[in-house]
Parts: C-alpha cells; sequence; structure tokens
C-alpha cells in the first residue's frame, strides 16, 4: 500500500488528477491534462521518475501478479511478446514457472531498461529480447503469443482496436492474443468497476469493460473469442485466434 499511498508518486498524482473532475463531467474528456497541463502519456513521458512509480505501482500486488501469470496455460507457446509490459513483472513470473519459454519485453524504451533490469535480476535477460517502442507501430512478428495485461482499459475504444489490430498482424494465422482485464464478476461488484471506470476516464480517457465489449473489440481487429475465463482473484483472461 505504501506505493499507492505516496503523496509524491504516481499514487498521490494520480488521486490529485480528481481535481479536474468537473471538467470530465462537463467534457467527457481527461481531466489529467486539465490539471497538470499536458496529457497523461506525455505526462509519465516527460518525468523518468514518475514514470517508474506508474511502473511500481502497477505491479505492487504481488498476488495479482501471480494470479495473472497463472491464468493461461503458456505450456502450448513457444515465445511470449508481452505488449505493453512495464517493467518484466508479469514476465518474471511466467519464465520462473516455464523454464524453456523465450519472451519479448515490449514497451517504451526508458521503461523497457527498467525491465531489463529486473529480468536480468531474475537470471532471465538470457531468455529475453528488448524493444523499446510504441505498440501503435508494428510489432515484433516472431511471437506465437501476444499479450496485453491491463493496457486495452487504458484506452478508448478507437485506440483499443488499433493496438489489437497490431498485435493481430505480428501474430499471424496461428498465433494467439491474450487479454488480461478485469470485468465486472462475482468477484468484482458493480460499485467497483464503476470506480475504476471513472478513474480510467479522469486519468487517460480509457474505460473498463465488460466481457461483450471486449469481444466486440477483438472482432473489429479481426480476431475471435475461443475461450474466456476468470481467474480466482477476479481478473478475466480473453484468448484470441485470426479470424
Amino acid at each position: 500500500m505504501q506505493t499507492w499511498l505516496t503523496l509524491d508518486g504516481f499514487g498521490g498524482q494520480m488521486d490529485l488528477a480528481f481535481t479536474g473532475l468537473l471538467h470530465t463531467v462537463r467534457t467527457g474528456q481527461p481531466a489529467w491534462e486539465t490539471v497538470f497541463g499536458v496529457p497523461f502519456w506525455r505526462h509519465l513521458a516527460a518525468d523518468p521518475s514518475m514514470s517508474a512509480s506508474f511502473d511500481a505501482t502497477m505491479t505492487a500486488g504481488a498476488e495479482y501478479v501471480t494470479d495473472d501469470a497463472n491464468g493461461y496455460d503458456w505450456s502450448r507457446a513457444k515465445h511470449v511478446v508481452d505488449v505493453g509490459g512495464g517493467n518484466g513483472a508479469l514476465l518474471a513470473e511466467i519464465l520462473e514457472t516455464h523454464p524453456r519459454l523465450r519472451a519479448t519485453l515490449l514497451d517504451l524504451p526508458d521503461t523497457v531498461g527498467r525491465g531489463r533490469s529486473r529480468l536480468a535480476a531474475r537470471g532471465f535477460e538470457g531468455r529475453c529480447s528488448f524493444v523499446g517502442q510504441s505498440f501503435f507501430d508494428a510489432l515484433p512478428t516472431d511471437g506465437d503469443v501476444y499479450v496485453l495485461n491491463s493496457v486495452l482499459h487504458d484506452w478508448g475504444d478507437e485506440e483499443a482496436i488499433a493496438i489489437l489490430s497490431r498485435c493481430a498482424e505480428a501474430a499471424g494465422a496461428r498465433g494467439r492474443v491474450v487479454i488480461i482485464e478485469e470485468t465486472v464478476s462475482a468477484e468484482r461488484g458493480r460499485a467497483d468497476f464503476a470506480e475504476m471506470n471513472l478513474r480510467m476516464l479522469v486519468l487517460s480517457g480509457g474505460r473498463e469493460r465488460v466481457l461483450d465489449e471486449y469481444t466486440r473489440l477483438a472482432s473489429a481487429a479481426d480476431l475471435t473469442v475461443v475461450d474466456a475465463h476468470t481467474t480466482p482473484l477476479g481478473q478475466t483472461v480473453i484468448e484470441c485466434a485470426p479470424k
């Protein structure tokens, strides 16, 4: 909880963005730019310490990282590409339990640098490649599973479809795209869903979605949902194949 509650870290700034809530209510646009002067992602990119705090906050719940890693049968894969993979926390857990697996961590350059350090400290650097780029650009094509873990809820529908389309292009005819997100379920009530939905809109213009909405996004990106299930901690794992 310390990571979330540090006032001069990402957690504190995230809550400060709600001082611009009236702007979001009036316009439907993120309040972040009104409060901090620049859009959310540009703000993080311009401040390495805040970007590092963001990465740490996103992986502060170790039990959720483990839950995500155990939520899919990675044994069917040879090469996993973690798209928007942050500091490599998910890949570290996957590689720990699947010693024959190779992986690629893809995120913006500074973030990937932190991920390289994390994975090297765990002894996994020799099994990983590292790509510092935007996921709106063409992705490496050497993976057979492309995973998006808590990525799509950061974005509106148009951007989410663009990200999924890049993953579909890279995965090709035989690959898979795996989406891991939180949706409404017995484990997660509608009040929590609504709170996070508003939070994503205030911060970056993103949104939470139910399974049917993710299915429609996948279809718009020429993907078909072939499996969807809920993990013990309430995360939804959605496996997609090319149409």
